[in-house]
């Protein structure tokens, strides 16, 4: 069931590659689409959460023990130019590691899989994205060993509805919920979700910004808690004013990320590190075609 579901996904990307290309390319030879997007990498329409930990964004990061690898795909379906409007679907997949140390050696906790389906739409300052995807979690076996926690079966298919407004001074809000569609084991199926993203214009250079972005999660299947992410940092750019890197402090209080760890808590502060892909894939579809 998984590696179908992961099959479709990549031929639906592959049959809407030439889409795509077009689509970038009359952004690179118009200023119209162009301002579409402002500052949105690659063409998206809508960015995915900064201070979301489960979201498997287009980067490669490490920090508090946790490595992740996402790629987005976004592909161009439909632009208006007149009313600065668009519709887009693309594919979203990760890999999230998790890993702990015991004494001088490292192991591995577990490992999620993502894999999704995103249709955004933007207009204006207003944009919003709803998602069908899967997750899948798997326990490391020497984790399993140490701590004595019991491995189960877990994966699950939801369905998100995010909307975001851009305000002035550089300050964008989103929110919205998620509802699982399937989810093993049975658990409650409704989330909701809220969170910022602050460039001050002061704290900013040519090829640097600093933000502030926030997120705050509560989720019905650990009875209302509320999870929440702060992350304080500075954002490289090139110098067509896409992201590349951020280096980050990070402060995280809630249930652990990872599937079948999802009624522990936990709290950490520390730093990441992470590197944006965006540029690179864009690059490369455009010499390609």
């Amino acid at each position: 069931m998984k590696r179908g579901f992961l099959v479709a996904c990549c031929a639906l990307a592959l049959t809407f590659r030439p889409t795509c290309a077009r689509a970038q390319n009359d952004s690179a030879n118009s200023s119209s689409t162009s301002s579409l997007s402002g500052n949105l990498t690659a063409g998206q329409f809508f960015l995915p959460p900064m201070a979301d930990q489960t979201e498997p964004a287009d980067r490669v990061r490490y920090g508090g023990g946790q490595i992740d690898f996402g790629l987005a795909l976004p592909l161009t379906v439909y632009t208006s130019l007149g009313q600065r409007s668009g519709w887009q679907i693309g594919f979203l997949g990760g890999i999230v590691a998790g890993f702990g140390s015991l004494r001088t050696t490292l192991y591995l906790k577990s490992a999620d899989f993502h894999a999704g389906i995103p249709v955004s739409f933007r207009k204006g300052k207003f944009s919003a994205r709803v998602q069908f995807y899967h997750v899948s979690s798997h326990l490391g076996g020497d984790y399993a060993e140490i701590s004595g926690f019991q491995p189960f079966h877990y994966s699950r298919e939801e369905l998100q509805g995010l909307v975001a407004y851009d305000l002035p001074h550089h300050l964008r809000i989103y929110g919205g919920p998620r509802v699982l569609v399937r989810t093993f084991p049975h658990v409650g199926r409704w989330t909701f979700q809220a969170g910022t993203e602050w460039f001050p214009a002061r704290l900013a250079g040519h090829h640097w910004k600093f933000y502030l972005a926030d997120d705050f999660q509560t989720r019905q299947e650990v009875a209302w808690q509320t999870n929440i992410s702060v992350e304080p940092g500075i954002q490289w750019t090139t110098r067509k004013g896409e992201p590349v890197a951020r280096l980050e402090a990070w402060f995280y209080s809630g249930q652990e990320p990872f599937g079948e760890l999802y009624t522990q808590r936990e709290r950490v502060i520390g730093a990441q590190l992470i590197f944006t892909l965006a540029p690179a894939v864009k690059s490369l579809i455009l010499h390609r075609h």
